[in-house]
């Protein structure tokens, strides 16, 4: 665990200029054998305050990312599963929370998360900072709308968790891959089981990837 998953918790969190915006609150959060100490936003006190439905009448999206969704978790205990990650590349698209991101960063992945929200990428790049192994790379990231803008790569591993739900996201993301997934590289894809993602498999696979499926 680095220097600051030794004090990582709610008081440090509020030294950060992004974080300190939000009411936040701490969370354990089992993944397996190991464990991930966050910071998070408290949704139900940002609800409170009013500040998601301000946010919905500015024409924005409901804040989803402020959540730690069941797709996360389960691309995080695959993670913990996996053999460790020192040296191995990791983008984490659609971060959200970064829950993945911040499992392969424990790991000792060299990690990059990329959202369009800067707010989502300063919580998963802080997060993993507090969780990541002694010896991995500082994590990283950038704000960008990945339906438009060119991703940076090469990657070996990519985590997509959650963000195939609406066909509109299929052919970004698959020219994202395209783009940013080494030769070699690999890619973990998960969700409730919709059937939209399930189509977005499909049309990897029609482009010829290879798929292997776990269920929980």
């Amino acid at each position: 665990m680095s220097d600051r998953g030794q004090v990582a918790g709610v008081p440090a969190a509020r030294q950060d200029p992004v974080l300190r915006r939000y009411p936040l609150r701490r969370l354990r959060l089992p993944v397996g054998a190991a464990q991930l100490s966050l910071v998070v936003p408290d949704e139900r006190a940002w609800r409170r305050e009013g500040s998601w439905t301000a946010n919905v009448l500015r024409g924005g999206e409901p804040p989803y990312w402020l959540r730690v969704w069941p797709a996360a978790v389960a691309i995080a205990r695959q993670l913990d599963r996996a053999a460790a990650l020192m040296g191995v590349r990791v983008l984490d698209l659609g971060c959200g929370l970064g829950v993945p991101g911040v499992a392969a960063a424990r790991a000792g992945a060299e990690v990059f998360f990329v959202d369009r929200e800067a707010d989502a990428v300063a919580f998963a790049t802080w997060n993993a900072e507090a969780n990541r192994a002694p010896a991995a790379p500082r994590a990283t990231g950038r704000a960008l709308d990945w339906s438009r803008d060119a991703v940076p790569g090469p990657f070996d591993l990519v985590l997509l968790s959650d963000v195939s739900y609406h066909p509109a996201h299929h052919a970004p993301l698959q020219r994202q891959l395209a783009r940013a997934l080494a030769p070699t590289g690999c890619v973990v894809h998960a969700d409730p089981g919709r059937e939209l993602s399930s189509r977005f498999v499909d049309r990897l696979v029609a482009a010829g990837a290879r798929t292997a499926q776990w269920r929980r």
